[in-house]
């Protein structure tokens, strides 16, 4: 009998072991992802190109997290597009600076900001897209009150901010054209592959500790991992997008993008680039790529 006890109070202790390390596991993963490097852009970058580039600054929207960003308009141009940068970057990551100053060329003006936890914006922490959907949105209040008409924004994001441009116009109406720049299809798809990225942990063993690691993010920081989900919030934009996806793409793979496209509304266009890495495909064909972009947004906007 007292044997019989004994065994149940060492199972119960392992048990509870086996518990404790799991939810330690969760924790340090969720934080190895949340908590990233800020990386700042050049200030004097916009000035390289010739842009009129005002600093600005505004709150996300709900969060009140203040961001900041340049703003590069003038009172003749009437369409904006919004720009969104990727997982650890800024706003000039991703050859943004380029692709602003063509789109400033073809008539757009253009807002290129800091995500929460990133550049120079408030913040302590990523969320893979969850909260960033709110840093978008106030993007679109501050462009909508310097006086541009709700019809007249568009997005363009980059890895991380494609689908947030996604998720952010599925809510926003008022978003009327969306580029996405090698986005995934959830977040729970790609965790895998950051987790290796941002911790010690090998990718193999993730997936154990994917239950974990949503209830952690929910209990810890309020992100819901479910929630992120391009693949399916795509369906709820009612208006063609367009999907550009580099074949070579190691870190998000092409078939996120396939996937995205085959839930996405008619008429949207995924282009594969053919040699491009992770949202290199303005590096690799850059004069295509503008001439798509533009021709996009113009059909989009009637130009």
């Amino acid at each position: 009998m007292k044997r019989l006890f004994g065994w149940r109070i060492l199972c119960s202790a392992t048990l509870v072991s086996l518990v404790f390390l799991y939810a330690l596991v969760s924790i340090f993963v969720v934080r190895g992802v949340a908590i990233i490097d800020r990386s700042e852009s050049d200030v004097n970058g916009p000035a390289y190109y010739n842009l009129p580039a005002k600093d600005v600054e505004f709150p996300s929207r709900n969060s009140g997290v203040n961001l900041r960003g340049w703003h590069i308009a003038s009172p003749e141009k009437n369409h904006t597009i919004i720009f969104v940068h990727g997982f650890g970057g800024n706003r000039a990551s991703a050859s943004a600076l380029d692709i602003g100053a063509g789109l400033w060329k073809n008539g757009f003006n253009v807002l290129l900001f800091d995500l929460r936890a990133s550049g120079i914006s408030q913040g302590d922490m990523a969320s893979g897209g969850y909260f960033e959907q709110d840093d978008l949105l106030g993007a679109f209040d501050f462009v909508r009150n310097t006086g541009v008409p709700s019809g007249n924004v568009g997005v363009i994001g980059f890895s991380m901010g494609a689908a947030t441009a996604i998720l952010g116009a599925s809510k926003e109406p008022g978003i009327k054209a969306v580029v996405s720049d090698g986005t995934y299809t959830s977040i729970s798809d790609l965790i895998e592959q950051e987790v290796a990225l941002a911790t010690p942990m090998p990718a193999w063993i993730v997936p154990f500790f994917s239950p974990g690691i949503s209830i952690m993010a929910d209990f810890l920081y309020d992100i819901k991992i479910a929630e992120v989900v391009p693949e399916t919030g795509v369906s709820d934009i009612r208006y063609p997008i367009l999907l550009i996806h580099g074949t070579d793409d190691t870190r998000v793979p092409l078939e996120h993008s396939i996937r995205v496209h085959k839930t996405a509304p008619p008429g949207s266009i995924l282009w594969q680039v053919q040699g491009a890495g992770h949202v290199g495909s303005f590096n690799q064909k850059p004069n295509e790529y503008m001439t798509r972009i533009v021709g996009y947004f113009n059909t989009r906007f009637g130009l």
